[in-house]
């Protein structure tokens, strides 16, 4: 049965609004870049360094993300509870809660006067305008995505052939290692490529709990409150540049990934 003409028409027309609509902002700020003063970031040392803290941070809080939320999704995969829906739920409260009240939240818990900041501070860890707080507040808002992802992967294998790998004599861990991470591993990537993407764009909780060392996004807000549009826009654009060159590789990475299992 073929869809109406007018139906085709209006996807069409809708799917080139929404395409322009996410392309025209990040068009426009290319355009309107003044040549000069994105030359002078490009020498700005402060601006390298607020990039390469966003990337380490990001890249931490990405690795503790899969550290937890691998093992934490593979659990409900395995698990069939009634508080299975409930756990999910509470996983995907950082998606839905302002960020600058994750920062609030944060700050809280893991203050100096805190019992926790106590704690980590006997450990020789402070969390406020440290790299530690930045990790923590990053993954705090990104790891929902990893394990989104990853128990997205997990729920995708056909049963039947962990069913039949132990039929064979395989351990639960030989079919862990070799018939399921493998199987879900390119969901696995696409929710690392998602948390850390995420991480990288994180300011609210940032600015909260650790807002030095200075990240790229606190920077060109800091930039912005101070000088306005000419001195953030070409941060802003370099920062876009480096996000879409990194996406782009992992993206790739992911999509060989899968074509290869397939």
């Amino acid at each position: 049965m073929k869809n109406p003409k007018w139906l085709y028409l209006l996807v069409i027309t809708l799917t080139i609004i929404c395409l322009t609509f996410i392309t025209l902002p990040i068009l426009n700020v290319f355009i309107s870049l003044d040549p000069e003063n994105f030359k002078n970031t490009l020498k700005d040392g402060e601006v390298w360094k607020a990039i390469f803290t966003s990337l380490k941070g990001a890249t931490f809080a990405t690795i503790v993300g899969l550290i937890m939320g691998v093992p934490t999704s593979y659990f409900l995969f395995q698990t069939e509870s009634k508080y299975s829906e409930l756990i999910e739920s509470v996983i995907n409260l950082p998606i839905v809660i302002p960020h600058v009240a994750v920062g609030i939240t944060l700050l809280e818990l893991l203050n100096s006067n805190s019992p926790l900041g106590k704690f980590f501070s006997h450990l020789g860890i402070s969390f406020v305008d440290t790299i530690y707080g930045i990790i923590i507040a990053m993954c705090f808002v990104s790891i929902s995505y990893t394990i989104t992802s990853s128990l997205m992967g997990f729920r995708s294998i056909n049963k039947e052939l962990i069913w039949t790998a132990r039929s064979l004599g395989a351990s639960p861990y030989q079919v862990v290692k070799f018939v399921i991470l493998p199987l879900a591993f390119p969901y696995i990537l696409r929710g690392a490529i998602l948390s850390f993407a995420r991480s990288i764009s994180e300011v609210g909780a940032i600015l909260i709990i650790a807002y030095y060392p200075i990240t790229a996004p606190v920077l060109m807000y800091e930039r912005f409150e101070d000088y306005g549009l000419k001195s953030s826009t070409p941060i802003a654009v370099l920062v876009i540049c480096i996000s879409l060159i990194i996406f782009i590789i992992l993206l790739s990475i992911s999509y060989r990934r899968e074509k290869r299992i397939a």
